[in-house]
């Protein structure tokens, strides 16, 4: 997600271990502030309005995909300067982002990736260190859901789009609102996906604001589908194909041969 490689705007000093990963709202970043408010208020209009701003929602998807994939690629292979991290994720996220609204159909299966592999960090952010704790375990348990999700995206398009965006949309809110609560939420996220980090999360059990974070996620995404199923249920997002027509009526022209030829246009 976004959130993974937003994380990388805060300050190395300032990711602690999970037992003293809260430092308060006061110590709040410049960067983390904005990326934090970001990830809330497109993480709400995915939630509630995916399928509704559905072009909005396929560039977000791209960006999101793109920008984590480069992400995750570049910070296993040992790059490890913040900057380099966050502004290469932004730049490719963008360009994924425009592809996307152009590719539609490839982005409601890669919606329905993102969701289950988002819903996959969820169930694994249940423990800490991971419910999985094998690193080739959690990377086998992710990787079946995103190709389920993705297949699930081409088979039912209207469905994946609000159900995706509703999930998609509620860890993107949760993990803004980690950026200002400070729980140790993302860097215990990060550390299911990034074999560079340092953060020991094996030791001690989930804090309450943690376990507040996942509870959270869940009934907003609840919440999303249930508003969008029931305000923008009918809507339709990609223009209905032309009929062709059957019922083709034909005129008489008069022949010279009078009733034993006739001609039709």
């Amino acid at each position: 997600m976004l959130a993974n490689f937003m994380t990388q705007a805060i300050p190395i000093a300032s990711k602690k271990p999970l037992d003293t990963a809260r430092e308060g709202p006061y110590n709040l970043t410049v960067q983390g502030g904005i990326a934090g408010a970001i990830l809330i208020v497109l993480g709400l209009l995915l939630c509630f309005f995916g399928v509704r701003f559905f072009r909005v929602t396929m560039f977000l998807i791209g960006f999101y995909f793109f920008g984590n994939l480069v992400y995750v690629g570049m910070a296993n292979g040992g790059v490890t300067s913040s900057t380099l991290l966050l502004v290469i994720s932004i730049i490719v996220g963008i360009i994924g982002g425009l592809l996307m609204v152009c590719c539609s159909r490839l982005g409601v299966a890669i919606l329905g990736a993102l969701a289950l592999y988002s819903l996959g960090l969820w169930i694994l952010g249940w423990k800490s260190g991971g419910v999985i704790t094998s690193s080739t375990g959690r990377g086998i348990f992710l990787a079946v859901l995103v190709i389920v999700g993705f297949i699930v995206g081409f088979i039912r398009e209207h469905e994946t789009v609000i159900i995706g965006s509703a999930i998609v949309g509620a860890y993107s809110f949760v993990a803004g609102v980690d950026f200002y609560a400070q729980t140790g939420f993302l860097q215990q996220t990060d550390s299911f996906i990034n074999s560079k980090n340092g953060i020991d999360n094996r030791v001690g059990g989930l804090s309450g604001e943690q376990i507040a974070l996942l509870v959270t996620f869940i009934v907003l995404a609840l919440l999303g589908m249930a508003v969008q199923f029931r305000w923008w249920g009918r809507h339709t997002f990609r223009p209905a194909r032309p009929v062709p027509a059957t019922n083709v009526v034909y005129t008489e022209k008069p022949s010279r041969f009078g009733g034993l030829f006739r001609r039709r246009r």
